[in-house]
């Protein structure tokens, strides 16, 4: 597979270059550090707020000890 390099832009094949998708060990450890100074950040949750809360809450209903039946 062949993609371009996400930090230099140069061609980089999955075959071919060890660091796919990058270039190269430098430009992987670039990218590590902008994830690590927080350059990069995620937009959007990745989990629906309400949906997680119904989640945990349905969880919470069904472990309930009152609910064992002996």
């Amino acid at each position: 597979m062949t993609r371009k390099c996400p930090i230099c832009k140069r061609l980089t094949d999955s075959d071919r270059d060890a660091d796919f998708p990058f270039c190269s060990e430098r430009c992987r450890l670039i990218d590590l550090g902008a994830w690590s100074a927080e350059k990069y950040v995620v937009s959007d949750p990745v989990f629906d707020e309400d949906g997680l809360a119904e989640i945990e809450r349905q969880t919470t209903d069904t472990n309930n000890p009152d609910d064992l039946v002996n």
